[in-house]
């Protein structure tokens, strides 16, 4: 069931995971957050709006990042946003380190969960927080048309036991971690079914609307849902 028709969330975890990493990280408006991978700025643009503090919300999408320029604009948030693209994999944030950092709609999957997990945790203030949401495989008996949507040659996912066991080594201590309900996935995938009428950008590409009519197809058609799943972690730093 679709519970937010208007969210722009590139993930199936949304504005009130978004808000929990907040609260467990105590943000206030003397607090510095990084948005590893913003997106649209959805996510920036909510605590901006939320809890008035200042946010870096880095891309690689120039598009992405348009988007998330006009949103933040409309919102009145955007003296709050600094917007930067920028390649994670390249950046180095560590000079001046940030209280939250956000890693929503996958982002350490596409960067490398061990190195995103630990660059996250080298750009973060002693005892600073980390939250993230990622895919992740609910079941090793994977039917062969779901694995196939969500894992090829490149892209291989954890289980919640291996994420939880990546965390600890890594320096970190984890203070909540749930499973993103089915609703979310229904909301994620309303956005991108909006997104797929696009004639311009990412989205208007044939190959692009193609791949993800067959990823919802599947994803309903076969229950995706009791196979795979959108971990939601917040997890703070030892020291």
């Amino acid at each position: 069931m679709v519970t937010d028709p208007n969210t722009n969330y590139t993930s199936p975890a949304g504005k009130d995971f978004t808000f929990a990493a907040a609260r467990f990280a105590g943000i206030n408006p003397s607090s510095r957050v990084l948005d590893m991978g913003c997106g649209y700025g959805e996510g920036a643009c909510n605590l901006a709006s939320e809890f008035r503090c200042k946010i870096t919300a880095c891309d690689i999408s120039k598009e992405n990042l348009d988007l998330a320029r006009e949103t933040a604009e409309k919102r009145n948030v955007s003296h709050l946003i600094s917007l930067e693209q920028a390649d994670l994999i390249k950046s180095d944030y560590s000079k001046n380190p940030y209280d939250l950092i956000i890693a929503e709609g996958g982002v350490l999957s596409f960067i490398s969960r061990r190195k995103g997990l630990s660059m996250a945790s080298s750009w973060l203030v002693p005892r600073g927080w980390l939250a993230f949401s990622d895919l992740i495989m609910l079941s090793d008996n994977v039917p062969d048309e779901i694995r196939a949507i969500f894992e090829d040659e490149t892209y291989h996912y954890e289980t919640e036991s291996s994420y939880r066991n990546l965390i600890s080594e890594l320096g970190m201590e984890i203070h909540f971690m749930c499973l993103v309900p089915v609703s979310g996935w229904d909301n994620y995938y309303a956005h991108m079914a909006r997104r797929l009428e696009d004639n311009k950008g990412f989205f208007s590409d044939r190959r692009i609307k193609l791949a993800f009519h067959r990823e919802i197809d599947v994803f309903y058609r076969l229950k995706g849902f009791r196979y795979v799943g959108y971990l939601f972690c917040v997890a703070r730093k030892r020291t």
